[in-house]
Formats: structure tokens, sequence, C-alpha cells
């Protein structure tokens, strides 16, 4: 929840930010667990591509 308004002494309307801790670990993970999930899918459409080169070829080669 963001913190409460309150002016100051010009009667400009400012923020106060409440004591909040960065997650630095949750955001790392997080990073990580998406770069693993991309590098599996790259992973898979290399494969799959590989799979379709070599049923061509096969098929190619067999007449």
């Amino acid at each position: 929840m963001p913190g409460a308004a309150t002016a100051d002494d010009a009667g400009r309307m400012t923020t106060t930010q409440p004591d909040h801790h960065e997650h630095d670990t949750s955001s790392l993970g997080a990073v990580v667990v998406s770069g693993l999930i991309l590098l599996g899918l790259v992973i898979g459409a290399a494969a799959l591509v590989a799979q379709l080169v070599g049923l061509a070829s096969w098929a190619m080669a067999t007449r």
C-alpha cells in the first residue's frame, strides 16, 4: 500500500514511502526461472527443427 500523502511546508503534496525491503532474492529467482524456461523452449524448438530436418532427409533418401 502506498505511503500516506502529506503536505510539506510549502503546501505541496508529498508521499512518504513505508520502509519496505527490496525483494532482490525473489526478483533474481524470477529472472533465473524465466531464463531457464526460455532456454528450455529454445532447446525444444531446436530439437523439433532437427527432427523435421532428419525426417525430410530420410524422405528424400528413400526415393
